[in-house]
């Protein structure tokens, strides 16, 4: 991955003026709630993505891997599906540049905006491009250039501000007056003819009563998702389309524990229409929470009810005992689950389905003595019943042996590729190798200058008459496609002499990590942050542990093995 910072251009840069490497390179677009489905200033997805598109076909340093685009989700918060899978390329080395219409697609938080340009990109090495801005953190070198995004994201949230204090008073006027139509109608109904009032969907009702005498039973909510799947129930999504009380790209592929307690606790199914349930004001710095009851806005009576007054309450005590009961146990034991430290939060994933794995504090027995362990659960496999997992389990303390004896071992082997390289350092073969790359950029750069020689004489044979004007384009677009193929030839040449001279380096960023650790003999969440980028556990408790600099790793045992084989061939 690029790491270093291109100065002092306000042009787009070619691949002989970066002189390290192409970039895999992501373009993402993003489109507001508020212009969901607009095709206003040019701002619609597709535009953002074909703009982007012509200014990466512009440049051969930037090699197009995917498109990520975020659809009805607004600028001020970054926890959006097409970012979050975005950024988890990036840290995974998949992306190495990101490529935006203008800022405000990127984000219109400008706190969190000039905190993923000023910190978050730079830590990652990752190259970030704004088309409209003209603006790219590889070649920012002025002080008034970054002054001028700065203000260009403070503009941005003053704007998201602006619009989020409009529609927040409209929107509250409405819901006061009574005159506020939800655009999403609730599971269990659907609009009338006119969309005036909900009307009950008899496909969708029977289900909510069910789920909501389940839960007077007794029933877990793991259980009533199985119950709701064997007699095919169409999860809320799903419905909501086919019934046409909702449009546009599918959320959600099945039924989850959220969707069912927000079921149980919605007073909608009263008859009553119920506003400010969830309250948010951007423009206040207020983000989306639940609001208290006292503070909602009621409507009674307001559509035919599907669940009874002495059903529903009885459901709600039982909800408001139950949270009673997890809240007293959590008190209780709050001390001991203090103490209980995940040290990789964040860092651990099924080796399957890729999704981060649940860390879990409980009791050993619930009967005996007070003593608690920890354990990682495949998310998916536990929680996400649309999506399909094997069991992937492994206890807290098997995990912390397990990882602290691969560190362990990579330390030993890191003292054996140090002495092996204090052997290898100044010999022949190193010589040999360093000439072998050397020699390969030199004659690339005199293939390039040759070339160079060629293209600035053909405009003065064109002058000059004896090149015709069809000779002359023939030549010139031949010229220009053999110099941009020489060009990556030559990134790549200097990219594999650099990694070399990196890599036969006791200084490299793998063995000083691997200094930094020697001599340890305990798990700590300081070691875990500096070494490991992820963990991956395997159906049969097996630990894949990925350290960062692994590309410095492979390519030092790479070259160590190169000038072992050249040392073997000599005798």
């Amino acid at each position: 991955m690029a790491r270093k910072s291109r100065k002092n251009s306000s042009q787009p840069e070619s691949a002989a003026q970066i002189g390290q490497m192409s970039y895999v390179t992501a373009i993402y677009a993003r489109l507001s709630v508020e212009n969901s489905g607009k095709q206003d200033e040019g701002a619609s997805l597709q535009n953002q993505i074909d703009v982007c598109k012509e200014y990466v076909a512009g440049c051969p340093y930037l090699r197009l891997a995917e498109v990520y685009a975020d659809n009805g989700k607004t600028g001020t918060v970054f926890d959006r599906p097409a970012w979050n899978r975005l950024m988890d390329d990036v840290r995974s080395g998949k992306v190495e540049a990101i490529v935006v219409r203008d800022l405000s697609r990127f984000g219109r938080d400008y706190i969190e905006v000039g905190n993923y340009l000023e910190k978050i990109f730079p830590a990652l090495g990752t190259r970030f491009i704004s088309v409209k801005e003209n603006f790219d953190n590889f070649t920012c070198g002025s002080s008034m250039e970054s002054l001028s995004v700065s203000l260009q994201n403070l503009i941005n949230a003053l704007y998201s501000r602006d619009i989020s204090r409009k529609v927040s008073t409209a929107l509250l006027a409405q819901q006061q007056n009574g005159t506020f139509q939800s655009r999403n109608p609730p599971y269990g109904y659907m609009w009338n003819e006119d969309k005036s009032a909900y009307v009950i969907d008899e496909a969708a009702a029977p289900y909510v009563r069910n789920i909501f005498r389940w839960k007077m039973e007794g029933v877990s909510v793991n259980s009533m998702i199985h119950r709701l799947e064997e007699a095919g129930a169409v999860h809320p999504e799903l419905r909501k389309r086919e019934n046409g009380s909702r449009h546009g790209n599918q959320v959600g592929k099945g039924w989850a524990k959220s969707t069912i307690n927000s079921i149980l606790e919605n007073p909608v199914y009263l008859g009553h229409t119920i506003h400010g349930r969830m309250r948010t004001a951007i423009y206040k710095g207020v983000k989306k929470h639940k609001e208290d009851p006292e503070n909602w806005i009621w409507y009674e009576n307001t559509h035919p009810a599907i669940i009874c007054q002495e059903d529903f309450d009885t459901v709600q005590h039982i909800l408001a005992e139950a949270s009673r009961i997890r809240q007293e146990k959590m008190k209780q034991s709050a001390i001991i689950r203090e103490q209980m430290i995940d040290f990789f939060d964040q860092k651990i994933f099924c080796a399957d389905c890729k999704k981060r794995m649940y860390f879990r504090r409980h009791r050993i027995d619930k009967k005996g003595p007070e003593e608690w362990m920890g354990s990682y659960e495949c998310s998916t496999y536990t929680s996400r019943h649309h999506e399909h997992c094997t069991k992937h389990y492994i206890r807290q303390n098997v995990l912390n042996e397990k990882v602290l004896t691969v560190i362990q071992d990579q330390l030993r082997v890191a003292l054996n590729y140090e002495r092996l390289l204090s052997i290898l350092k100044g010999s022949k073969e190193e010589s040999n190798l360093k000439e072998k790359y050397n020699a390969a950029v030199s004659s690339i750069s005199l293939k390039l200058n040759a070339l160079n020689q060629k293209r600035s004489k053909l405009y003065e044979s064109y002058v000059e008459g004896i090149l015709n004007e069809e000779e002359y384009s023939f030549a010139k677009k031949t010229y220009e496609k053999e110099h941009e193929r020489l060009s990556q030839l030559m990134d790549e040449a200097v990219q594999r002499r650099t990694k070399f001279l990196d890599s036969i380096s006791p200084d490299n960023k793998w063995m000083a990590m691997m200094k930094a650790a020697t001599g340890t003999t305990e798990l700590t969440q300081k070691l875990v942050n500096t070494m490991i980028e992820k963990v991956l556990i395997y159906e049969n408790g097996a630990v894949e542990v990925v350290f960062y600099y692994d590309d410095v790793y492979q390519e030092m045992c790479q070259s160590i093995l190169e000038m072992q084989k050249k040392q073997e061939a000599i005798s």
